[in-house]
């Protein structure tokens, strides 16, 4: 945790922190098993999710076509893998607040001829909220793009502007390019090649892009999760409830008070919980832990 605030004003006047091995290759030996059931390592070892997520001949589509979201058809390691407790603290120290909530959570592989995976330069913030990124650390979020595979410069790195460098260019807290000052921006680009287990922390008013993958045969893994301080009702990106058909006992049924708190479950403690409200989750639950809850009251 001391390596990590020594980070935390970088992030803050940079916008991207990059955190290689932040995950160690013990801690990753069963998120790489799942992806490679769950996508193969090669276009022709694609799993289901070929045929439950194809592309279409738009280039934005086919980028995004093996994407899933929690919770996942995989081990209760992958689905708890966003809720890790690193990346909650981590979280919590970047954002200023001990109380953070995980607000997306994604599964993605990219394979090299499948589709063009090069983007332009852009910010996150349009697909997180409907204003614009907050000024004040506590009340925006931290995005991350977790390699769970080595990226070199075949293997489509992640590329960033600097705040401090497009604030240069394009006037302080500018959030649009234009075709005049774009190749400016360009030149500024920074590539981030590293090993599986590094942890790309950015803000939604950072420039970055995408880019292909121009090996043989390349392949990516990652997981693209943010996070947000409570209360902050001005961002959001998945409903975890969008239906009761999605299973999510792995998560409810193995993860901690506080893991299960950045999901929005009320912690041990709240005036939520009582003999009622306990009993009917443990109904809906079966498995879960309902000890800490009980105690709690």
């Amino acid at each position: 945790m001391e390596y990590l605030e020594s980070n935390y004003e970088k992030w803050r006047d940079e916008g991207v922190l990059v955190l290689k091995n932040f995950f160690s290759s013990d801690e990753l030996v069963k998120i790489q098993a799942d992806f490679k059931r769950l996508y193969g390592e090669t276009p022709n070892s694609l799993s289901h999710y070929n045929g439950n997520h194809p592309g279409s001949d738009s280039d934005r589509r086919e980028q995004f076509e093996f994407i899933d979201t929690l919770p996942f058809e995989a081990s209760v390691e992958l689905n708890l893998f966003s809720l890790h407790p690193k990346l909650i603290s981590l979280s919590e120290g970047l954002l200023g607040s001990d109380d953070v909530r995980l607000y997306q959570s994604h599964t993605w592989a990219k394979f090299s001829g499948r589709a063009n995976y090069n983007q332009v330069l852009h910010c996150d913030f349009n697909n997180h909220t409907l204003t614009v990124p907050s000024t004040e650390v506590r009340s925006g979020s931290v995005n991350y793009l977790l390699y769970l595979s080595d990226v070199t410069e075949e293997d489509g790195p992640f590329c960033y502007v600097s705040k401090k460098d497009s604030n240069k260019i394009l006037g302080h807290r500018c959030l649009a390019v234009n075709k005049t000052n774009y190749g400016a921006l360009v030149e500024k680009e920074k590539t981030v090649v590293a090993p599986a287990g590094t942890v790309i922390a950015y803000t939604l008013d950072t420039f970055h892009r995408g880019t292909d993958l121009i090996g043989s045969n390349s392949y990516r893994y990652s997981m693209s999760i943010s996070y947000k301080s409570n209360g902050n009702d001005s961002i959001g990106f998945h409903v975890w409830q969008v239906t009761p058909a999605r299973n999510w006992s792995p998560i409810i049924n193995n993860a901690s008070p506080s893991q299960l708190s950045c999901l929005g479950i009320p912690k041990p403690g709240s005036r939520f919980w009582n003999k009622t409200t306990i009993k009917q989750t443990k109904e809906r639950w079966p498995q879960w832990k309902s000890d800490p809850y009980i105690e709690s009251i």
